[in-house]
């Protein structure tokens, strides 16, 4: 790039002028692939490789982290409540703003609480309450309101336990609380006031008291007043404010790449490099399949007991714990499915049909949808569709149907496969721009933006629909015209060096390299199953397809691939994400898009 032209790209960002992304120019920081020579298949090769040979699949004890989401207080863990007990636990939540918050919770033993001196909230012990999950968070039975002032508000809990043996636990969340808290709304717990030094923790306890009468009212010191560097004592033993025990945990190491996790990215990764081995007849592909879905299986007894017992939010495979949502279900799961339709015998088939079988229960039994079907979000203000679920939910649904022995839910799990790309097309297609936008709350009329992989897990999602669910479905010819429309519209918003943009309607956005892997590989299905007029597509493809290879660098790095984002209707949102290097989001859909145009040239000869 010329100084002149960076000048003018720097001086407009300056003066607010470039506010939604960064020049379309290529980065710099990287050499392209020198594709010339290369095929389809060694550029994949080549990109695969990067992860498989350095990957160890092995396990590091890492501190546990504060909680993130929200707040759990296990006071039998640090304080000996084997008979009727108080104890309290004492913390400052932080308000980015003046506001009126739902705060929810769930507890074994009984709680007042009290937030700024205020009680708020008071109810008896509940020994059948238990850790259950939501989409993002838990699902827990109880809530109150609460004023929260900018900036710090003592929160204060007492907890009274009957000496039972029930695990003596409390837990917080707020939709503000963590990382989907509303802009400008955040709240968080922290020892920044009272102990300001301390690390890994959110609270500090005190107790046990004694109390015989196992009475929420009785009182004690840090009711009327909170004294600190103060000795107290009952039931025959002395004790001060301390913090509650801190865990380690089992993590995976740092490789860069993210591979370990159970999640809708790495585990389409998984199932791209199962696709490449039958493909190249190079078993090292398969083998590591193989070995991430037996270490898969490996991890979930500790991942569920870190999750649920110790309330390790996020640590290592956190989401493998029963979260009813299909990033964390049918998605991660194609690997395991791919494996038991390609493969009759294999040492774990068992396991594997075990862990896929609950999948499918979930998917065809489970998943919350919207009154009219559509695969939904519950976590959001009100119930939402985005076209991720498109791609995590529906190809788990046709090869569930191949997989399946029962004739009545393969036929129903093809239908309703076919169904879901009219539902989800009918909620966020937009005719006149032949995009899909990213998401949508259908009760809530907004305009949302046309993000650029939001359009590529819709297209990838129906194309699989076309190549695998039988053509006399009812809903086959409305699919396979949703697609061509969709591929009209993709195409329209291509600019001339053959690139797309973050946002798609929008070129002053940054080209993004995830999408157009995408876009090229819907392009490609299209030609290779006679989906699309070969004469008319195939230039567009050819073009796409060497814009696509100057994300790639010579060292097989794929650069260009944007983070992901909540859906908005603010076009900053989408901006500030940043351009991660070999993000799992552009590797799944390089591994796939090579596969497809090695049949494109293969035909082309």
């Amino acid at each position: 790039m010329k100084n002149n032209q960076m000048k003018n790209i720097f001086v407009s960002f300056l003066f607010g002028m470039v506010s939604i992304g960064v020049s379309a120019q290529q980065p710099s920081e990287y050499t392209p692939l020198k594709a010339a020579g290369m095929s389809p298949l060694q550029i994949a090769r080549l990109v695969a490789d990067n992860v498989v040979n350095s990957t160890k699949f092995k396990f590091e004890y890492v501190m546990q982290p504060s909680y993130m989401d929200a707040e759990a207080i296990v006071f039998d863990e640090s304080l000996a409540c084997d008979r009727p007990t108080v104890a309290y636990a004492l913390s400052t939540m932080f308000s980015e703003a003046e506001q009126t918050a739902m705060i929810e919770t769930g507890h074994s033993c009984g709680v007042k609480v009290w937030i700024n001196d205020r009680l708020v909230y008071s109810q008896p012990e509940n020994p059948d309450f238990s850790v259950k999950f939501d989409e993002k968070t838990y699902l827990l039975p109880e809530k109150f309101e609460v004023r929260l002032q900018k900036g710090e508000n003592k929160i204060l809990i007492k907890a009274v336990s009957s000496g039972t043996k029930v695990k003596q636990q409390v837990l917080l969340q707020s939709r503000n609380m963590g990382r989907y808290a509303e802009t400008g709304k955040k709240i968080t717990c922290s020892l920044e006031k009272y102990a300001p030094k301390v690390q890994f923790a959110n609270w500090l306890l005190l107790g046990p008291f004694d109390n015989p009468g196992n009475s929420l009212d009785t009182a004690f010191d840090p009711e009327r007043a909170i004294v600190f560097h103060q000795m107290y004592q009952s039931g025959g033993k002395t004790f001060t404010w301390d913090i509650p025990h801190i865990h380690i945990n089992t993590a995976n190491p740092d490789d860069g790449f993210s591979v370990y996790a159970w999640n809708y990215a790495v585990g389409t990764f998984v199932w791209g490099l199962q696709r490449l081995s039958r493909a190249t007849g190079e078993s090292k592909y398969a083998d590591y399949a193989a070995r991430w879905c037996e270490y898969t299986l490996k991890t979930v007894p500790i991942a569920e007991y870190q999750t649920k017992e110790l309330h390790a939010f996020r640590s290592m495979n956190w989401s493998v714990s029963n979260h009813p949502m299909v990033d964390y279900t049918t998605a991660p799961g194609m690997p395991f499915l791919s494996r038991l339709i390609d493969e009759k015998e294999f040492p774990l088939r068992k396991e594997y049909a075990e862990f896929t079988e609950k999948i499918i229960d979930y998917i065809a039994n489970e998943q919350f949808r919207l009154p009219d079907g559509t695969i939904a979000r519950s976590y959001t203000v009100s119930p939402s569709v985005w076209a991720d679920d498109m791609f995590m939910g529906i190809p788990y649904m046709v090869y569930a149907a191949q997989y399946t022995s029962d004739p009545n839910l393969r036929k129903r799990l093809f239908t309703e496969a076919a169904n879901q790309i009219v539902l989800f097309n009918k909620h966020l297609f937009k005719p006149d721009a032949g995009l899909y936008q990213h998401a949508c709350y259908p009760d809530v009329p907004q305009k949302i933006p046309f993000w650029s992989r939001g359009n590529g897990w819709a297209v990838w999602a129906t194309t699989e629909v076309l190549l695998h669910t039988p053509k006399n479905d009812k809903n086959y010819k409305a699919v396979m015209e949703i697609y061509r429309k969709h591929i009209d519209g993709l195409v329209k918003a291509q600019d001339a060096g053959g690139y797309w943009h973050n946002i798609l309607d929008m070129p002053e956005t940054v080209r993004e390299s995830s999408g157009a892997a995408m876009f090229t590989m819907a392009l490609a299905r299209g030609i290779n199953n006679g989906w699309l007029d070969r004469k008319k597509y195939l230039p567009i493809l050819e073009k796409s397809w060497t814009a696509l290879l100057t994300f790639v660098s010579d060292d097989g790095y794929l650069h260009g691939v944007k983070g992901g984002t909540n859906f908005s209707p603010n076009l900053e949102d989408y901006a500030r994400t940043s351009i991660i290097k070999n993000d799992m989001h552009g590797l799944l859909s390089l591994l796939f898009v090579c596969l497809e145009m090695e049949q494109v040239f293969k035909t082309k000869k």
